[in-house]
Formats: structure tokens, C-alpha cells, sequence
């Protein structure tokens, strides 16, 4: 229910500055707001591979990257393939990474710590309930 101006005043003065405070001066120079309201989301048991890549548009648009527990991260796929909190926060690193590796020469990149192996019981578990 906020206007464009209110979400992206709430995204620069508050949330960016509280996760990075450097960016507490930051400013916008262009913006676009995107509302659905009532919409269903697209993803269903069986939908993997219907999900975009995290390289968006790949060779076409370089520089177009996507992040959230919706896309395909390829190589990179990181935990549960299911939509949540984890994998979109992942995806977001993997993308960020992705795009400064194609934009600029010299960056160190956020590390992905990989997901431990399942423990010995889960792995049982999987087992027993496979038959």
C-alpha cells in the first residue's frame, strides 16, 4: 500500500544503511517499482526447470542478473532446491559475485560457505522412506 516514493525512501534511508551502513549516503538516480498485488506465483512441484537461470538473459544482456529462491543457480546451486529464506539470500551473494566477475577486473568476492553433508540419520531417513 506504500506509494513508489515511500518504498524506495524506506529501501535508502533505512534498510540499505542497516545492512551496509556505506550506503547510508547513497542516492537514487533512476527507479522503478514493480507491484503485484493477488498474483500467484508461477513455482510448483515440477516447476525447476521453468525457473530463469541465475544469469538472466546470459550472453544477451550480460549484465542482467537474478536472485531469489526462484531461480536456477547452475553450478553454483547452493542447499535445498525449494523456495526459501537461505537459497534466495545465496542466490543473492552468487549473483552479486556473478555480475562483478563480468563487469570489473578486480573484486573479492563474498564467499558461499557450502552446505555440510546431511547427517547419518537424515540420510537414513531418506532411505527408509524412498521404499
Amino acid at each position: 500500500s506504500l506509494s513508489d516514493e515511500d518504498i524506495i525512501k524506506t529501501l535508502t534511508d533505512e534498510l540499505l544503511p542497516s545492512a551496509v551502513p556505506r550506503f547510508a549516503d547513497a542516492k537514487v538516480v533512476d527507479s522503478w517499482v514493480g507491484k503485484y498485488p493477488g498474483v500467484v506465483s508461477w513455482f510448483s512441484p515440477g516447476s525447476y526447470n521453468k525457473r530463469p537461470p541465475l544469469e538472466g538473459a546470459g550472453d544477451a544482456l550480460p549484465n542482467v542478473k537474478c536472485a531469489g529462491d526462484w531461480v536456477r543457480m547452475g553450478e553454483r546451486e547452493h542447499g535445498a532446491k525449494g523456495l526459501c529464506q537461505e537459497r534466495a539470500f545465496v542466490s543473492g551473494f552468487e549473483a552479486a559475485n556473478s555480475l562483478l566477475r563480468s563487469t570489473t577486473d578486480s573484486f573479492v568476492a563474498t564467499q558461499v560457505l557450502p552446505v555440510r553433508e546431511d547427517e547419518a540419520q537424515f540420510k537414513a531417513a531418506v532411505e527408509l522412506n524412498k521404499k
